[in-house]
Order: structure tokens, then sequence, then C-alpha cells
């Protein structure tokens, strides 16, 4: 496509009333990213979804373009209910890729941490930490390391869930080969603040799922103590202190820190991966141990409502005026049932919005 047929870059917000392709209406505006912006949009079925949209101005770009439609077949190659579902992928009118995704009532890790005042009880935190390792476990398992793991990416949703979204940096390992564009070495792709040494420096044959894990350790770094890993000016210094610099301990930030919650979280990260946790069970069991020491403590803390007493009741769920729902799924003792019924929940998301489409297409 030569520039004079190129998508004139839009303001996000315009396309809310704008209908795609004769069947999905915009109706508004959810969040803006660097690459897309995510809406919620009704089919003509009335079935209602979560829209993602390729920003226009990089629909031209091939390797964009193909890195954005494959987020789709990534995230449904793991099999876990953590990983949001992705039903559909199309091209609107104007050229520009959209991802049909399920739609999720809550709210993201950042906008939860702007909501608290910039930090979580530590105990919260762990817990949404431990429902994103149970993803990246499977994840891993299934050759796909994230690579992009931040707040931004990470939704909690009414029923105490965490989600782990956007898989558009992905690599993807099969037994013979790697699937997807190829990533020059020493291009750097990630997010600043997140990225562990090898991803800041370019490293690509060095990511491994060891990265993913640094990477998870940076975001319970920044939920508890309120700071990233590295804190400087310019996001430029930031990605340089962490090509170079050990991360600083939770100890020496936090002090008081529970010492099983500085061991987890240091040992993520190590600046050698060969140091970190080697897989992210490991890592879950640690939380876990840390979690149990501060409920042991002195002073055990206070843990934060997620949702009130009646949307939990309507999830299904347990919490009330004294306990976090997103605890309770975690670490509680209906870790196991609210993971089958998060599964059913999404298989029949699926299952609903394909029947209902294939209905309408058909009349």
């Amino acid at each position: 496509m030569d520039a004079q047929q190129r998508p004139a870059s839009l303001p996000p917000q315009s396309r809310v009333g704008q209908t795609l392709n004769g069947k999905w209406t915009i109706e508004r505006l959810i969040d803006v990213g660097g690459m897309g912006a995510v809406y919620v949009a009704c089919h003509r079925n009335g079935r209602k979804a979560a829209l993602k949209l390729l920003h226009a101005h990089l629909a031209y770009h091939p390797e964009i373009r193909t890195r954005f439609l494959r987020e789709g077949y990534v995230a449904n190659r793991i099999g876990h209910p953590g990983a949001v579902a992705v039903l559909d992928d199309d091209i609107a009118e104007d050229g520009s890729p959209f991802l049909v995704m399920e739609l999720l009532e809550g709210e993201s890790l950042s906008q939860w941490l702007s909501r608290a005042g910039g930090k979580l009880q530590p105990a919260e935190a762990l817990a949404i930490g431990g429902q994103v390792l149970e993803v990246l476990a499977a994840a891993h398992k299934n050759g796909v390391v994230h690579r992009d793991i931040k707040p931004g990416n990470i939704f909690v949703t009414k029923a105490g869930h965490a989600k782990l979204l956007d898989f558009g940096l992905a690599r993807v390992r099969d037994a013979q080969a790697t699937t997807g564009p190829p990533t020059a070495m020493g291009t750097v792709m990630g997010t600043a603040g997140y990225m562990p040494p090898e991803q800041a420096r370019g490293r690509q044959d060095e990511i491994d799922a060891r990265s993913d894990i640094y990477a998870m350790g940076a975001v319970l770094f920044r939920a508890i103590t309120g700071r990233r890993v590295h804190e400087r000016d310019m996001e430029f210094d930031v990605t340089l202190a962490a090509m170079k610099d050990r991360a600083p301990s939770l100890a020496l930030v936090l002090p008081g820190a529970a010492p099983a919650l500085v061991a987890a979280i240091d040992r993520a990260l190590s600046f050698e991966k060969g140091e970190r946790w080697q897989s992210a069970e490991d890592m879950f069991r640690a939380l876990g141990l840390a979690y149990e020491e501060l409920q042991r403590g002195p002073n055990p803390p206070g843990r934060a409502v997620v949702v009130s007493s009646r949307e939990a009741s309507t999830a299904g769920g347990v919490a009330d005026e004294t306990g976090s729902l997103v605890i309770e799924v975690t670490f509680g003792s209906i870790h196991d049932t609210a993971l089958a019924r998060e599964r059913a929940r999404t298989l029949e998301v699926i299952d609903e919005l394909s029947s209902d489409s294939q209905r309408a297409e058909e009349g």
C-alpha cells in the first residue's frame, strides 16, 4: 500500500458509533494502547463483545498486522481460562484488522493501582500474581513466552479472576520451529520498567520463560512498593538501567517486609536467569508461602474488598465485608471450583457467540 492509500490516523473515540462490516456496532471506548484500541461492540444479533482494533496508521505494516492477528491463535493455544479468549478476527472496511474477544467486567491492574493510590496490600498483590503465574505455567508448557507482562496487561474481573491480556509480542515455539515474524537481534520489544536484562538488551535468543518470571516480579514490586524496579526520569534510562543494574532488594525499598515476601520477589528479579525461579510453578509456590507468612504475622494485613457482596453473590463467589474474592480464588478453598466455573463460563461465551454469529450469517 503506497503513502496515498494509507489510512489516516484518527482519534480512537471517533470509532464510536461506527458499524464494522455491517456486523459490529461500536458502542464505547474501553482503553487505548500503542498498537490499538479496545471497544465494547454489539453484534447485529445482539451479542456483545470486546473489539480490539489495530490503529489505522499501523495497518499497512505487514509485520505489525501479522503480529496483531496472530494474538488470537497464541491466546487460544494456551487453553487456560486466565488467558483472555479471542473469538474471531476480521478486517474493517478501512483495512484495519480487529480481534473479537470475550467482554470482561472489572478493571486492569494499572487502573486498580491508580484507584488504590499507587499500591496494593501485599496479600492482594500476591493473589493477583499467583493467578497470572498459573496462566504463565500453562503458556510456557505450550511453548508460549508472553514478553510483555505489565499492570496494563493484567485484568481483574468482578468475579475475582486475573486475566492475562495482549499476546501480540508473544514468542511461540513449536517442536521444530518458531512461529510468527522473526525479531531482529538488538531490537528491543517490551515495556520499560518490566523487561528483564536480556530483553532490554535486545538479545532475542536469550528470552525464555524465566524472562516472564522477571517481569512478574517487576509487576509485584511495583504493586507492593508503588514504584518501578528502576526509577529514572526518562523511559530510555529505565531500559538502560535494566540492561546493566541489578534490581534493589524489596527489603531496602520496603523496610519491614516479610522475609518470605522479600525472598519470592528478590529471586524473581535476579539479574542472571539461572538465579531466578526456574518455572512459574516454583514462583507460585513461593508466593503461597509468602501469603501464609503474612497471615501468620503479628499484624496480618487487611484485605481490601475487590467486589461488593452483591457482585460476589452474582459471580458465585464468597467475598464479604472482611474478605477479598481475588484472594479466595487464588489461595482460598474455592480455588479449584472457581477455576472450573471460569473455564465453563469462557467456553459458554465462545459457544454462544459462535452459534449466534453462524445463525445471523445463514439468515
